[in-house]
């Protein structure tokens, strides 16, 4: 082994080793890790369910079964470009009680979700107050509307006989990643994912809950919220799709900011044929038979707007006003952004230092952490410069540990499992 006792937590998965990083947030189903993939340093996301389920409902979970057999197929139309996260795959991991916790590996998105930038800088959704010193570049709008309508549109088409509805479209679930720029930076303008399909699949029935539109109203809902954070409430688009003066021509201009006056005249076009769609289809709109509406011609206009106003060295986008580059509010959201993105795409093993004791019970400043297993404990060999594990041993969390020699498949066992209960926040 290596000459320290520097150690870190490993997982196994398909004959492949990872190694912890750090916590990745939770959801409502599932908390989330950034591991590393030992031999070649790749980032993913490993999910951990919160609930342990008995063997009789321990089966493939919908979303897996969606990411496998049809939102991994290739798009059925050349003009459809899909934004979602590729699925590694997932297995059972044994915990008391004959139940088991789900396990899955995901593509790591680094630039956290559109949720996460909304609360980062405005703190809030409800109150978004003008202020004239942030801006959320128009460019960014107009790029997730044309990627996330290309994502749906990929759902409404992959299966032949009916579209799969995403149902949860809500900015957590919408993610964004720069991808690698090939020379071992990032990209200057990031992608935006469609994520989080726990909650998808086909309407079967009539569902009051369910309209062919549903998905696409929440995406207007959430690009609607990014336009207010750049205008004063007098200026804001209504609420619900709603389009003031559908005949005027004129209705979305903001004086002085083009940029912003085109993505909002293309947001109420969307709105204006959204509505129409609705009341033309309003008698069975609900109904299984009802399909959502082509998404072509909103992805190809978005994506055209989105190419008007990136920046060219023609000079046509400061003769039309279009060009935001040069903002110094837009500047620095996006070296933000982006240096956000650079920090999660180089997480680092998460490593400890002394004695077996030391290295169950972690700190991170005053604060012990839990690492939801089960794991191996790993030091680096110095021959190979690789992380291994140690022994058999596998632990669930820092202090807790039920013995082994069968490896990862291990029974895990944590301080709130004795009486057989789902653990309530189980953190790691």
């Amino acid at each position: 082994m290596s000459d320290s006792n520097t150690r870190a937590y490993l997982f196994k998965f398909r004959g492949s080793d990872y190694v912890f990083c750090r916590t990745a947030g939770h959801g409502a189903e599932a908390q989330a890790q950034v591991v590393q993939k030992v031999g070649t340093g790749e980032l993913l996301i490993r999910k951990v369910s919160k609930n342990r389920l008995d063997r009789s409902k321990c089966i493939e979970p919908n979303e897996f079964r969606l990411m496998e057999e049809y939102l991994s197929k290739p798009p059925r139309s050349p003009d459809i470009r899909p934004f979602i996260p590729k699925f590694y795959g997932y297995e059972k991991i044994p915990s008391k009680n004959g139940k088991f916790h789900l396990v899955s590996y995901w593509q790591l998105l680094n630039g956290g979700s559109v949720k996460d930038l909304i609360l980062t800088k405005y703190m809030t959704f409800k109150h978004t107050k003008f202020n004239p010193d942030k801006r959320f570049p128009a460019r960014l709008i107009a790029r997730m509307l044309h990627q996330v309508f290309s994502s749906l549109q990929h759902l409404y088409t992959v299966y032949e006989k009916k579209p799969i509805f995403h149902k949860d479209l809500h900015p957590g679930n919408i993610w964004v990643h720069f991808p690698p720029s090939g020379d071992g930076e990032l990209s200057d303008i990031p992608d935006f994912y469609l994520g989080d399909f726990g909650y998808a699949g086909w309407d079967f029935g009539f569902n009051p809950n369910h309209t062919a539109t549903r998905d696409i109203d929440q995406v207007l809902q959430w690009a609607r919220l990014l336009i207010c954070i750049n205008l004063p409430e007098d200026q804001r688009p209504p609420r619900n799709g709603v389009v003031p003066c559908p005949d005027d021509p004129h209705r979305g201009t903001i004086p002085g900011d083009a940029p912003m006056t085109a993505v909002l005249s293309l947001y109420y076009d969307f709105c204006h044929e959204l509505n129409q769609f609705k009341d033309e289809n309003s008698r069975h709109i609900r109904k299984p038979s009802c399909p959502p509406p082509d998404l072509t011609s909103f992805i190809r206009r978005a994506e055209a707007l989105e190419k008007k106003l990136t920046p060219s060295l023609t000079g046509f986008m400061l003769m039309t006003g279009l060009n935001e580059s040069n903002d110094a509010r837009v500047q620095k959201f996006m070296h933000d952004m982006k240096d956000n993105a650079m920090t999660t795409a180089r997480a680092q093993p998460f490593t400890m230092h002394g004695p077996l004791e030391k290295c169950l019970t972690p700190m991170v400043g005053n604060f012990p952490i839990k690492v939801h297993g089960p794991f191996y404990l790993a030091e680096m060999r110095a021959a190979t410069g690789r992380w291994e594990a140690i022994d058999d041993m596998t632990y669930h969390r820092p202090g807790k540990t039920r013995g082994s020699g069968s490896g990862l498949r291990a029974i895990s066992e944590s301080p709130d499992e004795e009486g057989g209960e789902t653990d309530s926040e189980p953190e790691f």
